[in-house]
């Protein structure tokens, strides 16, 4: 598999205790709330800004094509984002 990283993306509460609903982009997935980096939490409905971590697959000039581990809800686990958005997983 490719090198973790992390992708700053919108967070919200899942629909079980262990997961949180998080947005990338174009896409959305339920994720494992230990591959998510929030503070604070979501609450009420709520969404905050986090980090989730991710595979980085592809590189293309400013765009990084990642990989999220998770149940996808909108769009698929694969999405290009602004490589101003990732932060490698010994940085994060």
């Amino acid at each position: 598999m490719s090198k973790p990283i992390y992708v700053t993306c919108l967070v919200s509460q899942g629909l079980f205790e262990s997961e949180y609903y998080i947005t990338v982009r174009d896409s959305s997935a339920y994720v494992d709330r230990s591959n998510v980096r929030v503070q604070p939490s979501p609450s009420n409905g709520d969404s905050v800004e986090g980090k989730v971590m991710a595979y980085l697959v592809d590189e293309k000039s400013d765009q990084a094509l990642i990989e999220l581990s998770g149940e996808p809800v909108v769009g698929g686990l694969r999405s290009w984002v602004p490589k101003a958005d990732v932060t490698y997983a010994a940085y994060a």
